[in-house]
């Protein structure tokens, strides 16, 4: 039985969206799990005939957690958003939102993608990062440090904020099917498994060429990573934390400047990097399908919509006791 790249649960056969997590099927096997060619009519590793259709939609409803240097934010299934810590440009006045189907936490900054495909924006405007009013028919999106990334249905990628580096200059990617975004680079997931990259590549952060069978990417600051399609990580630029090449059965990762951290399969999570305040103390975590790295804390929610945070608390980054997502 296939199982979701995000959070490890089985996928119902056909299935468009994860029943858990909510994250978007590629066109997969129904039988043997493998992922299969765009317009493949059968499966090329076991040959079974194929029911499933590309899907460019969002999901109706999404839970989901992510978090910024100093603040968390997270979906509820109804489509409402939470937000506790810092909120010095205003990055956590959420309390309005609706019909939101995924959000993205920056650096200062939080964006959300309502269920028609529009995206609203909260916090530091400084550099352009929240002029996304104009966006339409947009299913995922990501916050970096000044910039946001909006990748639409059709595979196509926008952007908005600072450009210095290059990392907005994205009009020409296409069949993206999964976007992240650092300090000064953006990354892409292609429907074939590779990666794109623009931007900064400080330390080799946009060294992606040449990566294949990649199932999730994850960026921040100077990082790049990238959930292999076996659950083992790929990260580029050579400061990943200690020991993260060598996990294994990996369904998803989160990056901050400082730390790493890796769902697994079984809904168990690791971490490695800065200890100092206590962001790497997720052993006995359990359950889990989302989590989130911040600058010092990290959060996660778990199968039954409860939010667990650990780390710095400085900002109340970390207040979510009693958040329930669904």
């Amino acid at each position: 039985m296939a199982r979701c790249k995000a959070c490890g649960v089985e996928l119902r056969q056909g299935a468009r969206f994860c029943d858990m997590c909510g994250t978007k099927v590629e066109k997969i096997c129904p039988s043997c799990g493998e992922t299969l060619r765009d317009q493949a009519k059968f499966c090329d590793l076991c040959g079974v005939k194929l029911p499933l259709a590309r899907v460019v939609s969002a999901p109706k409803t999404k839970g989901g957690i992510s978090a910024g240097r100093l603040h968390t934010v997270a979906l509820r299934a109804d489509g409402t958003v939470l937000a506790a810590g810092d909120n010095q440009f205003g990055q956590c006045d959420v309390a309005d939102w609706t019909d939101i189907v995924a959000v993205a936490a920056g650096k200062y900054h939080t964006v959300g993608v309502r269920a028609d495909g529009t995206v609203v924006a909260a916090g530091d405007r400084s550099y352009g990062q929240c002029q996304v009013e104009d966006w339409t028919d947009i299913v995922a999106v990501a916050a970096g440090d000044s910039h946001t990334v909006g990748l639409r249905a059709d595979g196509t990628v926008v952007a908005a904020g600072r450009d210095t580096s290059g990392k907005c200059n994205l009009g020409h990617w296409k069949n993206i099917v999964a976007v992240a975004a650092g300090m000064d680079h953006t990354l892409g997931l292609t429907r074939e498994g590779t990666v794109i990259a623009a931007g900064e590549g400080l330390f080799g952060a946009c060294a992606v060429n040449g990566w294949v069978g990649i199932a999730s990417i994850a960026a921040d600051h100077i990082h790049t990573i990238g959930v292999r399609r076996d659950g083992r990580i790929q990260e580029a630029d050579g400061f990943a934390a200690p020991g993260v090449t060598e996990w294994t059965d990996i369904a998803a990762v989160a990056v901050s400047p400082f730390h790493t951290v890796g769902l697994k399969t079984d809904g168990t999570v690791v971490a490695s990097g800065d200890i100092q305040y206590g962001q790497c103390d997720v052993t006995g975590w359990a359950e889990i399908c989302f989590v989130a790295a911040g600058e010092r804390h990290t959060a996660a929610v778990q199968k039954d919509g409860t939010v667990l945070a650990v780390g710095d608390n400085e900002s109340g980054q970390c207040q979510v006791d009693g958040w329930k997502l669904w």
